[in-house]
């Protein structure tokens, strides 16, 4: 177990994350003082006080800077004028996967990213291991901070998701497996180019030498020079039975799953790992959900999609005609990949969120026809009064929820209790 040479962390941001990077740092005898944007609420000043934490609140002042650290919460922008102070004064800025990493000394680290499916292929590592009977822990942007796990996580397989937002300010963060399955324009508002979110996507490798792993499709092995061993996850082969009749971006994560997973711990190849419970991982909730029939139309909760590639990957899994409900805060750029996957299986679009009058143009353009809703019950209302028996309505909106939800599991959970709703009838 690692330790840290800082007397007095300051923590940006007390969400999940600060929360639980706050509690780690408290328990190791740190003295830390928390800052947050937001109001934060009465429970949570409480459990600030029972730590013995300083806080602020409403804004970040100089009060943080009064550490040997900075540790920020992934929401937090390392853009900010209070990051910027501290680098000036000479202060380190960590995310917590940095924090994270200095502080476990797993048996194996293996480090999903990527744009599309980086959640269901790290589920995929972990349930290959669970059934392996190698008692991994599974963290990071899957659920679990990595900071929280990292007590659990010594000694033992450790499975972390790790997106842009925390990669950007690793230091020596450096897994003995990186995956890095796929690359599509998105999160440009935080990184402000494409090249800058390549660039933090590219620090997963950065660390690595000759006796790690990094997986890598084709297309990402030709725009970069890792140091450490490259693997093909579309070249692995599965064990006898695995992955029959799977679409293929499932089958992709699989792949890139099994040769995470055989990378790490190679004597998997000679053994019988059983298929079953590694094929339950692959039903995600929210990620090419079926949520149920109606007069013979299939309901499809993919809301987990919240950029384009992962919405033309939901429409390439379907072989009918598609009625696609389509928007919410749109990302800066990528839509326009959808152009002819949208010609070719779009009965209708409905327009729903602050994307609406964007999609619209967009769809003019095209020449694919739309219908605009207020919300996520009407729009389903008018999907299935266009749909015919034999199509899907897919809910893959393709943007972010923020406009109108938390997050995107909220706005799936919705998507489900309006279908219910609609069946009871």
């Amino acid at each position: 177990m690692g330790s840290l040479p800082f007397r007095k962390v300051g923590v940006l941001g007390f969400g999940r994350t600060g929360r639980a990077t706050a509690v780690e740092l408290v328990g190791r005898g740190v003295e830390v003082f928390v800052s947050e944007a937001r109001s934060l609420s009465p429970r949570e000043r409480t459990l600030l006080a029972r730590y013995g934490v300083g806080w602020e609140d409403q804004g970040h002042t100089g009060q943080v800077l009064d550490a040997d650290l900075l540790v920020l919460s992934p929401g937090v922008s390392p853009h900010s004028s209070v990051v910027d102070a501290a680098r000036a004064q000479g202060i380190p800025v960590w995310s917590e996967l940095e924090l994270a990493y200095r502080l476990c000394s797993p048996e194996r680290l293996i480090a999903v990213t990527g744009t599309n499916g980086k959640s269901t292929t790290t589920a995929l590592v972990g349930a290959i291991l669970r059934a392996a009977r190698m008692r991994p822990v599974v963290a990071g942007n899957i659920g679990r901070p990595a900071v929280r796990t990292v007590h659990q996580a010594a000694g033992r397989p450790w499975i972390l998701e790790v997106s842009s937002y925390q990669l950007e300010l690793v230091g020596q963060f450096r897994p003995h497996v990186g995956v890095w399955l796929n690359f599509a324009p998105d999160h440009l508002a935080r990184h402000a180019s494409l090249g800058g979110y390549f660039a933090a996507k590219a620090r997963l490798l950065a660390k690595q030498r000759a006796a790690d792993v990094a997986l890598l499709p084709p297309s990402l092995l030709a725009r970069l020079a890792p140091k450490a061993r490259t693997v093909n996850p579309e070249g692995q082969s599965l064990p006898r039975g695995w992955g029959v009749g799977l679409p293929g971006h499932q089958l992709f994560n699989l792949r890139a799953a099994w040769g995470a997973a055989v990378a790490a711990y190679p004597q998997l190849c000679g053994s019988r790992v059983p298929w079953e419970p590694v094929a339950r991982v692959l039903h995600q909730p929210h990620r090419l959900e079926m949520v149920g029939s109606r007069r013979g139309i299939t309901f499809v909760n993919d809301s987990k999609a919240t950029n384009a590639s992962a919405t033309l990957t939901a429409l390439s899994c379907f072989s009918g005609p598609v009625v696609l409900i389509l928007g919410g805060r749109a990302k800066e750029t990528g839509y326009e990949v959808l152009g002819q996957a949208l010609r070719e299986r779009a009965r209708v679009c409905v327009l729903i969120g602050e994307a609406r009058a964007m999609f619209a143009r967009l769809l003019d353009s095209w020449g694919v026809p739309y219908v605009v809703a207020d919300g996520v019950e009407k729009a389903l209302s008018l999907a299935y009064k266009e749909a015919r028996p034999g199509d899907v309505v897919l809910f893959s909106p393709g943007c972010a929820s923020f406009d109108m939800f938390r997050d995107y599991a909220e706005r799936g959970r919705a998507f489900r209790r309006v279908f219910k709703r609609m069946r009871e009838q």
